[in-house]
């Protein structure tokens, strides 16, 4: 048996960090998170709590028996019934013991054993930063050598504040370390938005401080093309963007409102042109409206009137040609 370089010694009394992993359905997987975990280098209390939401499979058998050979360092809350993804991330976070969380979905791992010293250390020189990312690469889930970007965000190391993370969710979860607590100011309606389950907590985080992206790369991100997320298109993701955005009205300050709504249009600007590439003119319409809703009157303006512009033209050709009704109606 590989020894860890946590120690269990190191978690007597209120650790720093408190590692919060979310489970279902992760037999093949978790051991694997777990293993890079086991592997930091951590000179600072550290805990490891796995929230499993009632798999099926044998998930909760492997980490129990992790639990057994670590005991003091590993936490298992096993449901016996399913909560959901968000309800199961807030309450993982809320029985976390430690001064800071770090994020680690069940089918990701880190590939840097000081990935944890490397952001507490940042955390705590910067009472001003609430959370801490870095690089991750993006790897396919059973091929770990295929590599689909080695080095993501593609964007500058440095500090970010609201604009940028309104702007797009740069920040992979397996990347994350924050400050606890901040889960608390999640709005009541966290729970209905499944599957954005990070973006939320960067919004609340943002009203607070500023965030941190470290310039290495220190985990691997895995795609599973054939889940039911990832297998659905870009279309899908701009559709709960696009929700995102409404949401996310009531939680962001006053000045930044106007950006909300013009990043909602473009999301719609994008979805009513892929809606005409499938041929479903009636739906691309209506997501065209909205896209010149959604903004003020004279934002995104030249793009949002050539959205409507081609939509009411397909259709209009669509009805021309004969159809009995338009597709999506």
């Amino acid at each position: 048996m590989t020894l860890p370089l946590i120690s269990a010694e190191q978690t007597t009394g209120t650790p720093t960090v408190t590692v919060a992993i979310t489970s279902y359905k992760s037999e093949r997987w978790i051991g694997r998170a777990l293993d890079s975990v086991l592997q930091q280098r951590a000179p600072f209390g550290v805990e490891i709590l796995i929230a499993d939401d009632c798999s099926p499979d044998g998930t909760v058998a492997v980490v129990r028996e992790y639990e057994s050979r670590y005991p003091g360092l590993i936490r298992v809350i096993a449901r016996s019934e399913n909560v959901g993804t968000q309800r199961n991330y807030y309450d993982a976070f809320e029985q976390s013991r430690g001064k800071y969380i770090a994020w680690l979905d069940h089918d990701d791992y880190w590939t840097d054993p000081d990935k944890l010293a490397l952001q507490v250390e940042a955390l705590e020189a910067d009472p001003s930063l609430m959370i801490c990312g870095h690089y991750v690469r993006w790897v396919s889930r059973d091929a770990t050598t295929d590599v689909k970007r080695p080095r993501y965000p593609e964007m500058p190391a440095g500090r970010y504040g609201m604009e940028t993370i309104l702007r797009r969710n740069f920040l992979p979860s397996p990347s994350v370390m924050f400050r606890n607590g901040l889960h608390r100011d999640l709005p009541e309606w966290y729970f209905e938005i499944s599957p954005t389950t990070d973006w939320p907590l960067y919004i609340v985080a943002a009203r607070k401080g500023d965030i941190l992206l470290l310039d290495r790369v220190m985990a691997d991100y895995t795609l599973n093309p054939t889940s039911a997320f990832w297998g659905a298109g870009d279309l899908f993701w701009y559709e709960q963007d696009a929700r995102f955005y409404r949401y996310a009205e009531s939680i962001v300050p006053q000045r930044f409102l106007k950006q909300v709504r013009a990043e909602r249009g473009r999301r719609y600007e994008s979805i009513a042109y892929l809606l005409r590439k499938q041929g479903k003119f009636a739906e691309s319409r209506r997501a065209a409206v909205e896209a010149f809703r959604s903004p003020a009157i004279t934002d995104n303006i030249a793009t949002k009137t050539k959205a409507l512009v081609a939509a009411l033209v397909r259709e209009a050709q669509w009805r021309k040609r004969g159809s009995n009704k338009p597709s999506g109606e």
